[in-house]
């Protein structure tokens, strides 16, 4: 199985692969998909893939092969490829990438119910009426999982939630709105809370940018949102 830090195994020892050369020419072999892969193993591959469209198309399965192996093997495979992903050169990337970490995110935490369906868990507008009063409940949680999600995770949306763009910002907002409902009720405000608050408030000098204001006006927006959102669902 190909490492998700770019690195193979050869008889216990670690093989450096070489990282894909951007300005290399586009050969035929290149934008092929291996169809012999699992689900995984392409996954693993492509998303660490040097073409914008390859590692698109398989961002978009993160979640997908996430629900097909477990949370175990999202923990230890499919976690490890986020970091670079966060701050991909392409928008379009982080933006599904934060579509993606909150299923994902769901698997780690609660993958081990086979009754368990991220899919339904995506968007806020399929979640707020059937989960409303979540913290009310009692919820099994995969021990591991959630300590991923309350550190490694928060900090890759604490990321794409400030991001330059704005469709990238909405979709991490989403995402941690929707995430806030399922952390422990003692979490919230140590872990969760402090992320929109730090964006509402924000209080750093006008910039002579426009466009500088315009992305700390946003995230002001953002920060709010996301605020007004946890109080109304939980």
């Amino acid at each position: 199985m190909i490492n998700p830090d770019g690195i193979s195994m050869d008889n216990g020892q670690i093989v450096n692969e070489a990282a894909p050369d951007p300005n290399a020419a586009l050969r035929f072999e290149d934008l092929t998909i291996d169809d012999e892969l699992s689900l995984l193993d392409r996954v693993v591959r492509y998303v660490r893939s040097g073409i914008a469209l390859q590692r698109l198309v398989h961002v978009k399965m993160i979640a997908e092969t996430a629900k097909s192996v477990g949370s175990e093997l999202t923990v230890s495979t499919l976690i490890p490829l986020l970091p670079p992903l966060v701050v991909d050169t392409e928008s379009i990337i982080r933006q599904h990438l934060a579509t993606q970490i909150l299923p994902v995110s769901l698997i780690c935490m609660f993958g081990h119910d086979p009754d368990f369906n991220p899919n339904e868990e995506t968007h806020r507008s399929k979640y707020i009426n059937k989960h409303k009063h979540k913290h009310n409940t009692n919820i099994k949680y995969e021990e591991k999982g959630y300590k991923i999600v309350t550190s490694i995770i928060l900090n890759h949306i604490n990321t794409l939630i400030t991001d330059a763009d704005m469709d990238v910002r909405k979709a991490a907002s989403d995402a941690l709105a929707t995430l806030a409902l399922y952390i422990k009720p003692e979490d919230v405000s140590s872990m969760i809370l402090p992320i929109p608050l730090r964006m509402a408030i924000d209080t750093k000098p006008s910039s002579t940018n426009n466009k500088d204001n315009n992305n700390n006006n946003n995230n002001k927006e953002e920060g709010i949102f996301v605020l007004e959102l946890y109080v109304n669902c939980s």
